[in-house]
């Protein structure tokens, strides 16, 4: 790159993640310039609100809609272009115009993929050859759109969903909601396997059924009948009639161009270091297509969501103009509604971190969320996995009408901090009675669990009096005049019979603030 020519920075997909990497590259570094390519006519969606318009909570698909505005010399799109090849040595991407038919050579000095996931669709008879056919998707709004008019239009009035994630089951409850009879199927026996320990999906089965949605979980669908449409599905050797069937079993990574230059991939994602970096050099990788790191102990783990995915896009958006910032890492945390019912994880399942080799407990409980005085009283369900020898969280679940997301996130804190059940005990929790409990159940589950674990009440470390001359009271701006005093007097008094003792002042001297203020002039 010449002194006078601005750094090109390339980026594929327009997704959260790519969106995100463009914002923190032009932020990070103003002589830069980003070249945007995608596939779509159009900017942006959100697909995390694709089953909402299958419910009728938004009632059009275009609301899912968001424009990005070009920048003059700053930020070029290319929409409906495909990337039809990179080259890493010129260091050159070939792009398809789709609308056009002309190829397009754009110039890189870093190159960010953001080309994100495509469905999985089962490798079972039917499913291929019926695809479109009453066999849908639900990852983007072509494929949804198409699904909610043959559930409008459905004969059968009956649905069979494959999955038990979060897009398969809020899709249920609007097909559901729809008028139709629904059927939810997956081969391995609990929901959201990756999220939930056993006993808190039994919860969710309680919950579907209540729907008056069939579950047939641990019975997986062995095959799609049908000529030109679904006539019907066989699950366990029971013929199901239906006309519809949503594949809803997880995203695969696109990682076709990423291996067609050489980046190194493992389970179909392409591999990244903590700064995004693939193995091919300047180029970086983001969002749904990507092996990451967990943020507990670094273990290789993945992450398909747009509170990754951005973040994710802000490290690689920086690094490839210029900066040094790194991922911090994926715990995973997660939240979903069904039909009233907030569903919520972060961290390690017990059976993931026994996989890892962690000495891990769970401690459950089911506790009221206000007073019991107070009127329409919810229970929630709190799960947390912890390190048995010292009662460090590794992972906590929440399932209930209301504020599972809210203590999720509690949890969440206190694993990207490295905390314990004695520290949850010590946290300081907002209380009003219409709201939550003076003891809210996230202290009474910390209490439960260093009970069940034979953990020692947390020990004192030192024994003090509180003091207006606390050096945790000045700030910065204040420490001249109070090192002077240091440098005065061995012994300070703050108040009738008080010492104020010169060795925690003395520490004030190892201060960043006050070695500046003390240092020698010349």
């Amino acid at each position: 790159m010449a002194d006078n020519q601005p750094l090109e920075i390339v980026i594929v997909g327009l997704g959260a993640s790519g969106l995100y990497a463009s914002k923190s590259a032009l932020s990070y570094n103003r002589k830069c310039h980003v070249t945007i390519i995608e596939k779509r006519d159009f900017d942006q969606f959100s697909p995390c609100g694709l089953p909402s318009v299958i419910k009728g909570v938004i009632k059009d698909f275009e609301e899912l809609k968001y424009d990005v505005p070009e920048i003059k010399n700053k930020l070029t799109k290319l929409l409906h272009h495909e990337v039809v090849s990179v080259d890493k040595d010129k260091r050159i991407v070939r792009a398809f115009d789709l609308t056009t038919s002309e190829e397009k050579e754009i110039r890189y000095d870093s190159l960010i993929l953001a080309t994100g996931a495509s469905p999985i669709n089962l490798p079972i008879p039917g499913a291929k050859d019926l695809l479109g056919k009453g066999v849908y998707f639900v990852s983007d709004i072509e494929n949804t759109r198409a699904l909610l008019k043959a559930a409008k239009s459905s004969k059968k009035k009956n649905a069979v969903v494959v999955g038990g994630g979060a897009t398969g089951l809020e899709v249920a409850v609007g097909l559901k909601e729809l008028g139709l009879d629904v059927m939810v199927t997956k081969r391995t026996p609990p929901p959201f396997p990756r999220n939930l320990d056993p006993a808190m999906g039994k919860i969710i089965v309680e919950h579907l059924k209540k729907l008056g949605i069939r579950v047939l979980f641990g019975k997986g669908i062995d095959r799609i009948n049908g000529t030109q449409k679904v006539e019907s599905v066989e699950i366990a050797g029971e013929t199901v009639d239906c006309d519809i069937v949503v594949m809803a079993v997880g995203m695969s990574g696109n990682n076709k161009l990423a291996e067609s230059i050489g980046a190194k991939t493992e389970k179909g994602l392409v591999v990244v270091n903590n700064r995004m970096e693939t193995s091919v050099e300047n180029v970086y990788a983001v969002g749904d297509l990507v092996q990451t790191y967990s943020r507990i102990d670094e273990t290789p783990t993945t992450m398909q969501l747009a509170t990754s995915a951005y973040r994710q896009g802000m490290a690689a958006g920086i690094n490839a103009a210029g900066g040094d910032s790194p991922y911090p890492g994926a715990i995973n945390t997660f939240l979903t509604v069904i039909s009233g019912l907030e569903i919520a994880s972060t961290g390690y399942t017990l059976k993931i971190a026994e996989s890892l080799g962690y000495d891990a407990k769970a401690i459950s409980t089911k506790r009221e969320i206000r007073p019991h005085y107070m009127p329409d009283v919810k229970e929630i369900n709190l799960r947390v996995i912890v390190d048995v020898k010292d009662g460090k969280i590794l992972g906590a679940q929440a399932v209930g009408e209301e504020g599972a997301g809210w203590r999720i996130n509690i949890f969440a804190l206190a694993i990207h901090g490295g905390m314990t059940l004695y520290d949850l005990m010590d946290a300081e929790l907002s209380y009003n009675p219409p709201v939550s409990q003076m003891y809210d159940p996230i202290s009474q589950v910390a209490e439960i669990g260093l009970k069940r674990l034979r953990l020692p009440p947390k020990k004192c470390e030192k024994v003090f009096f509180p003091s207006t001359c606390s050096p945790l009271r000045f700030a910065p701006g204040g420490m001249r005049q109070l090192s002077s005093k240091l440098l005065l007097s061995p012994t300070l008094r703050c108040g009738e019979n008080q010492e104020f003792e010169t060795d925690a002042l003395r520490a004030l001297l190892n201060c960043r603030n006050i070695r500046r203020l003390y240092k020698p002039r010349s």
